[in-house]
């Protein structure tokens, strides 16, 4: 099925994650206020950038200003090359980023790396995939950054960024559209990345119980379908979890498919 933006609310669309394992292909959100949009992501390729940017002109959308960074982690920022645009992000996305773009990124090094570690497979195999010419390819490290938090005006209203770190990724953001009553999580809850797992490695409900807000109606997860405020009560009620909750969850929630 060809994927397509979607709106959310008034100033806010999205490009959805594929659902596909192998796919590793996060959602990227769109923020539009006056004659700006914002990106929260960037998307796993330039291919994918492109088709958002084709998305962007059907519907008659100003062309990206600003991109914003989840955090780090590939499937999030490699569209961010295609765009012309500063990017925001926490200080440890710039330091990673920063000694990423230093490596020689190529299929031959993929190939390397997996040989080195086989547990890279997953990961740099879906690169490969999503990556068609490592000749034009380059990491947009972070223009701005921040390390607690950080407003961003938007025409009439306010994009508030969080730093909430966590076991995925240590820089992870949650980025928050109060007027929409939207925040976007990224993978902030989600396990660690696959070859880092272990086989206790589960979401961190505690971290997503701590995120709820009576403030916000939809959370925009990066290899999920948007939850609903009421979903993600039943989901932390499920697991008999809360913000207070020190006891241990008796059943992990449904893993993603990120890396």
């Amino acid at each position: 099925m060809r994927q397509k933006l979607t709106r959310l609310a008034e100033h806010v669309w999205l490009w959805p994650h594929n659902p596909g394992f192998n796919a590793i292909q996060s959602s990227v959100g769109v923020i539009v206020g006056g004659n700006e949009t914002i990106l929260v992501d960037a998307g796993n390729s330039p291919q994918l950038a492109r088709h958002i940017k084709d998305e962007l002109g059907r519907y008659g959308l100003p062309s990206v200003s600003r991109i914003i960074y989840t955090h780090h982690h590939w499937d999030h920022i490699y569209g961010a090359c295609e765009f012309q645009a500063p990017v925001v992000a926490h200080t440890r996305c710039r330091d990673i980023l920063a000694e990423d773009a230093q490596k020689p990124w190529s299929a031959e090094y993929l190939r390397r790396e997996i040989e080195r570690n086989p547990k890279l497979k997953v990961s740099y195999r879906a690169r490969d995939r999503a990556v068609r010419n490592w000749g034009t390819f380059r990491i947009v490290i972070p223009d701005i950054v921040f390390d607690t938090s950080m407003i961003i005006q938007l025409g009439q209203f306010s994009i508030e960024l969080e730093h909430v770190g966590g076991q995925h990724a240590e820089d992870s953001v949650v980025v928050k559209v109060p007027e929409a009553r939207i925040m976007f999580l990224g993978d902030c809850y989600y396990p660690p990345p696959l070859h880092l797992r272990t086989p206790g490695s589960t979401h961190s409900l505690s971290m997503l119980a701590s995120l709820q807000s009576e403030d916000y109606d939809l959370y925009v997860e990066g290899h999920d379908k948007p939850l609903t405020r009421a979903h993600l009560r039943k989901l932390l009620e499920k697991h008999k979890f809360t913000a207070s909750s020190s006891s241990p969850v008796p059943a992990a929630p449904p893993t993603s498919n990120s890396p």
